[in-house]
């Protein structure tokens, strides 16, 4: 607040004379307020008024110094106003101007590859400008089936896949869409809400997986571009078994079933064996081959111990290995390469 305040107040005169407290107050209550705090500053509401007025006026030359004569020389000049008017209103937007030139750029300028020609009906400027200024960047995928993100499986069997998860890292754009894909065929997909991080996208029905099989998410992004991960790989395949069999009993269908089961896929294996004067046994698909070399615990090769036959085993060829002769052992470990 000012420093000085006026107070108003009635002189209340004798009966039949006038008031007399105007004759001290000559100037009008907004003449005399001050407009500052400041010690020994003296400017009233008055001058701080007729300051802005003069802000506004500026150095405007006397015959322009009000709106009235500014209005009543644009109504004189009507002609100069509307060509103003129409310069204003045809100006170029920045998001019009277009760049069309199709000569393939020889060098790559930020996210603008050597070789870059625009569409044919030319890309606006601030599309351009982001192009060069941000690098495109791929999104990072990876896809996990649910339940089971595949594995191995024993044929004849089956397995049930009702959501796909994608985890997605944002690249240099949104992300549009999400497919997931049993080869070509769409399955599920997923085109709003997506985030960084995990999106579940649930298939369009359950899908049964008997056979050997990967499914795929596509996921397309703010350019068009598509980015797949596989999922878990399902595989099937007919069991290796072995275990110890009778000194003098037949390898047959049955007595291979009857050994231990074990669902892998080919590749080399190790067992231990606990005999009591009994022969070991080892069976898997023919398919897979014959085996290159038998190693016992100590690596000797033992291949020579063992005999070779082929028996089918639920409609699948299986090689049949076996020991010639009976021993006894106990949790003595043999390896099997092929």
């Amino acid at each position: 607040m000012a420093n000085e305040r006026v107070l108003m107040a009635r002189n209340t005169a004798a009966e039949g004379e006038a008031a007399v407290w105007e004759p001290y107050f000559p100037k009008s209550v907004v003449d005399a307020i001050l407009a500052s705090d400041k010690a020994g500053e003296t400017k009233t509401v008055v001058d701080l008024i007729n300051e802005r007025i003069q802000s506004v006026v500026g150095s405007a030359p006397e015959n322009f110094d009000t709106l009235q004569e500014i209005a009543a020389y644009i109504e004189s000049h009507q002609e100069v106003a509307d060509a103003l008017q129409a310069a204003v209103g045809n100006k170029a937007n920045k998001d019009e101007i277009v760049y069309k030139n199709q000569t393939a750029s020889t060098v790559a300028v930020g996210g603008i590859p050597a070789g870059y020609v625009p569409p044919a009906a030319g890309i606006n400027a601030t599309e351009l400008l982001d192009k060069m200024l941000h690098a495109y960047v791929a999104p990072k995928v990876t896809a996990a089936a649910k339940p089971t993100n595949g594995g191995v499986f024993e044929v004849s069997t089956s397995q049930s896949v009702t959501a796909v998860d994608v985890t997605i890292t944002f690249g240099s754009t949104t992300i549009k869409k999400i497919e997931i894909r049993d080869g070509s065929t769409v399955i599920g997909s997923l085109t709003s809400g997506i985030k960084a991080g995990v999106n579940t996208v649930t298939l369009a029905t359950a899908l049964t997986v008997t056979a050997n099989k990967q499914l795929t998410a596509v996921v397309t992004d703010g350019e068009d571009k598509t980015v797949s991960a596989g999922t878990g790989s399902f595989t099937f395949v007919s069991p290796y078994y072995w275990g110890a069999i009778a000194a003098g009993a037949a390898v047959t269908a049955a007595l291979i079933k009857a050994a231990t089961k074990v669902v892998q896929a080919k590749g080399s294996k190790s067992f231990n064996y606990t005999c009591n004067n009994q022969r070991m046994l080892i069976a898997y698909p023919k398919s897979y081959g014959a085996l290159s070399k038998i190693l016992d615990a100590n690596s000797f090769d033992v291949t020579g111990t063992f005999t070779q036959s082929t028996v089918a085993v639920d409609g699948v060829d299986y090689y049949a290995y076996a020991t010639s002769d009976p021993t006894t052992v106990s949790a003595f470990k043999m390896t099997f390469n092929y």
